[in-house]
């Protein structure tokens, strides 16, 4: 776990489950019993749609590193992140529904035994780092899926979309379990972001979670934003009717014709609200190529 995947953890949902719930809540803010100190009256605030928190006892506050410093008293960052990643599959879901639930449909019927597990698969973990994707990232918003075709075994990473189908990948295969359609991830649940980024692929989501760590990178903006994946460019009408509601629309679709295409249709539908971001990546095809392709030293 990084320092951005760490970012994505709801602190309300993560207090919760530390069995620390809100006293009273106010739209988007939250008071509770300071969870890091000794008192009666709630003084401790957390505010939703920045996800940070502030101990007016203290007078200290900020991001969830910060928090798990004062509730576990350790001082770095490293220790903060170690404590966390334990905790990871539990609670970064910026992602509004289960991963790991079956999907609604599975492909043509002609699928058996279909079965969804924990991604840990060594061939899988694998083919993930050749892709440079953390593992414990990929943990985080992909699964494992195993089933029976035409009397052969198949397995793969698969990535859930908003209706329940499910991207599979593996080095030998791209397909889809059950229906297609576009995957949300939000900030924050309950709130919309004024910026949004759109990929085609959830390969080049987890690659932009990876690089948003590097200070001197070009790649990542520098605003809180929910993230949308197509899953495939003909999604897009079905993509447009969430992206409206958004006062920034940044593209990180793929140099080439279709990703093109897919970008001027938003921009005929959307106007000056959509932001051709894909120069960042230039030359490459696309932001996990972008990734790697970059030495290591500079990740």
């Amino acid at each position: 776990m990084n320092i951005s995947q760490a970012k994505l953890i709801n602190i309300v949902e993560f207090l919760e489950k530390e069995g620390h719930k809100a006293v009273k809540q106010k739209g988007n803010t939250h008071w509770y019993i300071s969870p890091i100190r000794s008192e009666k009256t709630p003084s401790f605030k957390v505010d939703a749609r920045r996800n940070e928190w502030y101990d007016y006892g203290l007078g200290e506050g900020g991001d969830i590193l910060d928090l798990i410093k004062g509730l576990y008293n350790v001082r770095s960052t490293s220790e903060a992140l170690a404590i966390l990643a334990p905790k990871s599959n539990t609670f970064i879901n910026a992602m509004y529904h289960r991963k790991d639930a079956p999907p609604i449909r599975q492909e043509s019927g002609q699928m058996r035994n279909v079965a969804y597990h924990p991604l840990m698969h060594q061939a899988l973990l694998s083919y993930m780092m050749k892709r440079k994707i953390d593992v414990n990232l990929s943990r985080v918003y992909c699964c494992e899926v195993h089933y029976d075709l035409r009397d052969k075994h198949y397995f793969g990473i698969a990535f859930r979309n908003r209706i329940g189908g499910y991207e599979v990948r593996n080095q030998y295969y791209k397909g889809c379990i059950g229906h297609k359609d576009i995957t949300v991830i939000r900030q924050n649940k309950d709130v919309v972001q004024e910026h949004i980024i759109i990929f085609e692929g959830f390969m080049d989501f987890l690659s932009y979670l990876m690089l948003f760590d590097c200070k001197s990178c070009r790649i990542c903006l520098p605003y809180h934003c929910d993230y949308m994946i197509l899953n495939s460019i003909n999604c897009l009408d079905k993509a447009l009717a969430e992206l409206h509601l958004y006062k920034y629309v940044h593209s990180y679709l793929d140099n080439d014709d279709g990703g093109k295409r897919t970008f001027e249709s938003m921009k005929e539908a959307l106007g000056d609200t959509v932001i051709d971001e894909t120069y960042r990546f230039d030359p490459y095809n696309d932001l996990n190529d972008y990734l790697v392709k970059q030495p290591t030293s500079n990740l």
